[in-house]
């Protein structure tokens, strides 16, 4: 399973490296249309965001909406601390944004290895509503699963 895990890893990464700038801007710009639409985001009073690394799908828009609408928003760096605790999220977790290198149709994630959002989603966030982002291009059949993998409530992308 590792070895499948790390050839969709490689081909997802190369994927992405082939993205353009302007081609990330609009698809970001699509996604972030349609958080912005969804009941789930709008419902929200604690909300957890990540910083894109930058393959990822650019979320400023969500953020300045959180900011806009006075909403709870907690962010995660690029290069997570090794605890939960160093984050300073908010004891409930009403909706966190989950980035992967793919999604599969039936809404599991493929990270990028470290287990970080599988331990947070496990964790702290494990009644939040879990909304997976990312480009149409990411989300394929079938990704391998192991026990510990936290399924997605939904997955949002540009398609």
């Amino acid at each position: 399973m590792n070895d499948e895990k790390a050839a969709l890893r490689s081909e997802m990464r190369q994927r992405l490296r082939e993205l353009t700038a302007e081609d990330r801007q609009s698809y970001s710009d699509e996604i972030c249309e349609r958080v912005l639409e969804m009941e789930q985001w709008n419902d929200a009073k604690n909300i957890v965001l990540f910083v894109p690394l930058p393959s990822e799908p650019i979320i400023q828009p969500l953020t300045l909406d959180c900011k806009a609408r006075k909403v709870s928003c907690a962010t995660i760096p690029q290069s997570p601390p090794k605890t939960e605790a160093e984050l300073h999220l908010p004891d409930e977790i009403d909706l966190i944004l989950v980035p992967g290198l793919a999604f599969s149709q039936d809404r599991h994630r493929l990270g990028r290895g470290g287990g970080f959002f599988d331990r947070l989603l496990a964790g702290a966030a494990r009644n939040a509503f879990k909304l997976g982002i990312c480009f149409s291009f990411q989300i394929i059949d079938r990704i391998p699963t192991e026990g510990h993998d936290v399924v997605m409530d939904a997955v949002v992308t540009d398609g």
